[in-house]
């Protein structure tokens, strides 16, 4: 049994508004909010590398955990937008919190990545002990190359989530997980090295509503629940529109659905545990909740948990 002793963000300063982006391409004013549900996001400063975006969140993770970086066992990063080809971000990350000896490494999946390495944080606890995973994010820059496109460049923003995951009994305790891949649509969600995203949206759109609503329910019904039984759900910010569709296909209230993005764009593999991370501040993990939380993106790749508040 793995918990989770807590979570962590960190989001820049620096702001990207939608009168800003519509100015740019010459859309009429609320076409974006109207797409998206975004009315802004967050871009990193020049000398803010993915790689300090998530030693902050990081930082904030283990402050508020009371751990320190010698008792970490193991560290994943799940990132869409690392620095260099290799050494991935988790190089970076572990030298700046000076530890040593333990394993680290990335996922390299945009938007699902930081669920993908909370998944693989849950296999590796029991072995390593308290695994840091992260999810980092600095996609302003990747939407910064020509050429650009208002379809994919009113949505992305910079971030990063964090959580620490552990072996044993916990508060928050990780019922079930399960990720999943299929690479038949992986081509409608891609970035050549060096381009910029690539992705066909209807595509995209259709194969997330599908897998998402799939996943949750699978994982439900696995543990003898049912989705009107889930106090909140965590999905990856992406699109208000989607999140609103996946809502009325599985009959969830819209109190029940956690909604940062509107500020905060979609931030690719953070946004899930920025999401958590927020939702945790905001006293939305209350005592004996259960929470599900899922994801999507590149791969193509998805997947849910279950959470319980003790």
């Amino acid at each position: 049994m793995a918990h989770i002793l807590g979570f962590g963000h960190y989001l820049p300063e620096g702001k990207i508004t939608n009168e800003m982006l519509e100015a740019e391409f010459g859309l009429a004013a609320g076409w974006i909010v109207s797409m998206s549900g975004i009315k802004e996001r967050r871009i990193a400063a020049p000398d803010e590398t993915v790689e300090v975006l998530a030693h902050r969140a990081a930082l904030n993770c283990l402050e508020r955990t009371g751990l320190q970086a010698a008792d970490l066992g193991g560290i994943i990063v799940g990132t869409g937008t690392p620095s260099r080809q290799f050494p991935g971000v988790s190089a970076g990350l572990q030298r700046r919190l000076g530890v040593q000896d333990i394993p680290a490494f990335d996922i390299h999946l945009a938007s699902v990545g930081g669920l993908f390495a909370f998944a693989a944080a849950v296999d590796l606890c029991p072995r390593y002990g308290p695994i840091l995973a992260v999810g980092a994010e600095r996609m302003t820059e990747i939407m910064a190359r020509e050429p650009r496109a208002k379809e994919t460049a009113i949505l992305f923003g910079d971030g990063a989530g964090a959580c620490v995951v552990s072996a044993g009994e916990g508060a928050l305790e990780v019922v079930d997980i399960r990720v999943q891949s299929d690479a038949t649509f992986a081509d409608a969600l891609h970035m050549e090295f060096g381009g910029t995203l690539q992705m066909e949206g209807r595509t995209v759109v259709l194969q997330a509503n599908r897998k998402l609503q799939a996943a949750v329910s699978d994982l439900v019904e696995k543990n003898g629940l049912a989705v009107a039984d889930v106090d909140l759900f965590l999905f990856h910010q992406a699109n208000l529109n989607l999140l609103r569709q996946v809502g009325r296909a599985l009959q969830i209230p819209e109190d029940k659905v956690f909604v940062n993005l509107d500020r905060y764009g979609n931030t690719s593999a953070a946004s899930l545990l920025i999401a958590a991370s927020e939702a945790q501040d905001a006293g939305r993990i209350r005592s004996g909740a259960a929470v599900v939380m899922a994801a999507f993106g590149a791969g193509m790749s998805w997947g849910a948990a279950l959470l319980r508040r003790k």
